[in-house]
C-alpha cells in the first residue's frame, strides 16, 4: 500500500485520541473502518506502530519514529494547501448533489475547505435524479451508487468514474432462520417477498435482482410497496413484510440482520460524475481523491 496524507492523519488522530473509538469518531469512521486502516497502514511499515492495551492504544518505538515525521509531513502540508486555497474574489459557486451513500457525507465535510469555489450541496432521492441534475447543470457533480451491469449510460458531456464497487447484502428480520449465517444463498430466499426502492431511471434493481434469482431457479416475488428510505424499509423487514437490499457499508437497524450473498452476485458501483462544462471539471483529480478516500474508509470490498 502506498503511504498517503490521510494515512498520516489517521495515525496523528490515533496518538492525539489514545483509542481507535475516539479516533474514529474525531474522524467520522466506524470503528471497524479504523481497525482496518490502522492495520493496512502499519502492514505497510511491516511493525506494529500502537501498543494496544485495555486502557487503549500508544505509540511503539518505531511508532513515535512515524508521528514525528508525520507532523512534520502534515504541517508542511497544510502550510501549502493554506496558500493555494486562499480565497479568490468572485469564484463561482458550484453545487455537488448525490443518492444515498457515504460518499456525499464525505464531501460536505472536505470539499468546502479543497476549493476557492462556494459550495452547496443537495441530496437526490434517486441515482436517476442525480445523474439528471449533473447532466442538466442543475447541480455540476454527483455521487450516486448503481448496481453493476444495470446502470444508465450518462449522456454526451457527462464523464463518470466508478470509485468502487461494493457488495450487495439482503436485509432479513432478525428471527429469520438464515440470519445467524454468515452468508446467505439466494436460492434459499426463493419464498420471501422482496422490498425494492421506487423505480429508478439511473438503476433497474429489479432487473439486477430478476438477474441474480435466475441462476438459483426462481423470479423474486415483488411486494407492492416501493420504498427507498432505509430506516422505513428495516422497520417492515423487522415486521415481517418482506426481505430487502442494501450497500454493504449500511448499518444495520434494530430487529434486522444483515448478511452478505453467497458469491456477492449483486455489486454495486459508487460513482462520481462531472460534467464537462462544471467549474469543477478541473478539479476532477482532488474530488477522485476525496471520493476514493470516502470510499475507502467507509465501504466493503468484494471478496
Amino acid at each position: 500500500m502506498d503511504l498517503e496524507l490521510r494515512h498520516l492523519r489517521i495515525l496523528l488522530a490515533i496518538s492525539e485520541a489514545g483509542s481507535l473509538t475516539r479516533a474514529a469518531a474525531a474522524l467520522f469512521l466506524s470503528q471497524p473502518a479504523m481497525t482496518t486502516q490502522l492495520r493496512r497502514i502499519e502492514a505497510s511499515f511491516g511493525q506494529p506502530l500502537f501498543e494496544r492495551s485495555a486502557c487503549g492504544v500508544a505509540p511503539t518505538r518505531a511508532g513515535e519514529l512515524v508521528l514525528a515525521h508525520a507532523r512534520t509531513a502534515v504541517a508542511s502540508a497544510d502550510r501549502i494547501r493554506s496558500y493555494r486555497l486562499r480565497p479568490v474574489d468572485g469564484a463561482e459557486p458550484v453545487t455537488v448533489g448525490g443518492s444515498s451513500g457515504p460518499i456525499l457525507s464525505h464531501l460536505t465535510l472536505h470539499l468546502p475547505a479543497a476549493v476557492t469555489n462556494p459550495v452547496t450541496f443537495v441530496q437526490f432521492s434517486s441515482t436517476g435524479d442525480a445523474m439528471n441534475g449533473v447532466e442538466d447543470r442543475s447541480v455540476d457533480a454527483g455521487c450516486m451508487v448503481d448496481l453493476d451491469g444495470f446502470g444508465a449510460t450518462p449522456s454526451e458531456g457527462v464523464v463518470v468514474d466508478v470509485i468502487g464497487l461494493e457488495p450487495v447484502v439482503v436485509i432479513l428480520p432478525a428471527g429469520h432462520p438464515r440470519a445467524g449465517q454468515d452468508r446467505v444463498d439466494l436460492a434459499d430466499l426463493a419464498d420471501e417477498t422482496w422490498l425494492l426502492p421506487p423505480h429508478d431511471t439511473g438503476c433497474d434493481d429489479y432487473g439486477a435482482l430478476a438477474d441474480a434469482c435466475a441462476p438459483a431457479g426462481f423470479a423474486p416475488r415483488m411486494s407492492p410497496h416501493r420504498i427507498g428510505d432505509l430506516s422505513i424499509l428495516c422497520d417492515l423487514v423487522a415486521q415481517g413484510v418482506g426481505v430487502a437490499l442494501a450497500q454493504g457499508s449500511a448499518r444495520a437497524r434494530e430487529g434486522v440482520a444483515m448478511r452478505r450473498l453467497t458469491g456477492d452476485p449483486l455489486i454495486a458501483r459508487h460513482l462520481l460524475a462531472l460534467h464537462r462544462d462544471s467549474p469543477l471539471f478541473g478539479a476532477r483529480p482532488l474530488l477522485l481523491d476525496l471520493v476514493r478516500a470516502a470510499f475507502e474508509a467507509r465501504c466493503v470490498t468484494p471478496s
